[in-house]
């Protein structure tokens, strides 16, 4: 209880800290209405604060986010293996999907509901779901030590099976009801079989 404590009061200390960085710099806030307005008027024709004169609520960033993080939970949820398995798997597909979809709206000055920007939310989703793989693959890769949690799984599996396939020959071997094929080679050598 108390070394919770002690880890409350850190972050509280550095949440602090990060305020008086942000009035060092201008006192902008990287996470708030002032992003767009600091990544370029593109960025900033992507993201508006209204459309037809409805406010939008984080400036349509968190529709424009929010299948990228569903969408990477899942992939998370699906890996096998342990937790940090699960959220390298996820975070990669979350994060390259929020960051391709969003950045290439921006940089594009694509405007909400229009045309290039569903293609955009759609095609970037399925290329960043798609580049996401081989890269979470190789991180896993270098975490598992070589293997990745697919790869450990299938090790397993094999053993078992061959384990298996084993237990089955040896059941047929030992066993009272011997198939006609497989006779035992001391008794056939000896003319007793």
């Amino acid at each position: 209880m108390i070394g919770l404590l002690a880890r409350a009061i850190a972050a509280a200390k550095g949440l602090k800290a990060g305020a008086a960085v942000s009035k060092a710099v201008g006192g902008a806030r990287f996470a708030g209405t002032k992003l767009a307005e600091k990544l370029g008027p593109n960025f900033a024709k992507a993201f508006p604060k209204e459309i037809n004169g409805v406010p939008l609520r984080g400036r349509g960033i968190v529709g424009s986010v929010l299948p990228d993080i569903g969408f990477g939970v899942m992939s998370g949820m699906q890996q096998p293996g342990d937790l940090g398995d699960k959220m390298i798997a996820g975070g990669t597909d979350m994060i390259l999907g929020a960051g391709l979809t969003g950045g290439l709206r921006g940089v594009l000055g694509a405007r909400p509901g229009s045309a290039l920007s569903n293609t955009i939310e759609m095609a970037g989703g399925y290329g960043s779901g798609m580049a996401s793989y081989p890269l979470s693959e190789q991180l896993l890769r270098i975490k598992g030590g070589g293997q990745s949690p697919y790869d450990k799984l299938q090790t397993e599996q094999y053993a078992e099976m061959e384990q298996q396939i084993k237990d089955d020959l040896y059941a047929q071997m030992m066993g009272g009801n011997r198939t006609p094929y497989i006779q035992d080679p001391f008794l056939s050598a000896n003319g007793l079989a």
